[in-house]
């Protein structure tokens, strides 16, 4: 699949916007979880966490938390992978390409701090990466599967792949300096 200038040009707009989204509902999922435990919490693009960190979360609590983020960026790239089967829409693959380079991304970081999935695989005694590796790889099939059946080319593939890549770290670094509280 070849995309002319106006095109490509959408494209880089709707890989921006999925990104943005991607990570906000992320973040959200999370502090939902937060909330719905009876904790008072809060989130940037980047975070979530209870506002009174002098808190102490049992173990359960921390695997739920940790995991609501993931379960909801792993059931948008579920729903997108379905409604790309269906309609062959170009445009709509970031959602589904996103929830696959943020968990790799959050897969690589663990060497620096464990995240979601790497938290959750220390809490079951299991090795760091196991849980993000899984993610990943479930994420990454399903981007396969329907680059092939869509037949989404090598070069968009590198394309998304290069400017989601450089959205993430932006946005991470951003929110790293700026913090910028969302609730």
């Amino acid at each position: 699949m070849k995309l002319n200038f106006f095109e490509t040009t959408k494209y880089i707009g709707i890989l921006i916007l999925a990104t943005l989204l991607t990570f906000f509902f992320h973040e959200m999922s999370h502090w939902i979880s937060y909330e719905l435990l009876g904790y008072n919490a809060g989130f940037t693009l980047n975070g979530a966490s209870l506002k009174d960190s002098t808190i102490e979360l049992s173990k359960i609590q921390r695997i739920i938390t940790s995991a609501s983020g993931p379960i909801f960026t792993i059931i948008q790239g579920i729903t997108f992978f379905f409604i790309l089967k269906k309609y062959n829409n170009v445009m709509l693959y970031p959602f589904l390409f996103l929830p696959f380079i943020m968990r790799l991304g959050a897969g690589w970081a663990n060497q620096f701090q464990p995240n979601d999935e790497g938290r959750i695989s220390l809490a079951l005694d299991l090795n760091l990466y196991t849980i993000s590796a899984i993610v990943v790889i479930f994420l990454l099939f399903l981007v396969f599967r329907i680059s092939k059946q869509n037949k989404f080319s090598f070069p968009l593939n590198l394309l998304t792949f290069t400017i989601s890549t450089i959205l993430m770290f932006s946005l991470a670094y951003l929110d790293s300096k700026y913090k910028f509280r969302i609730i």
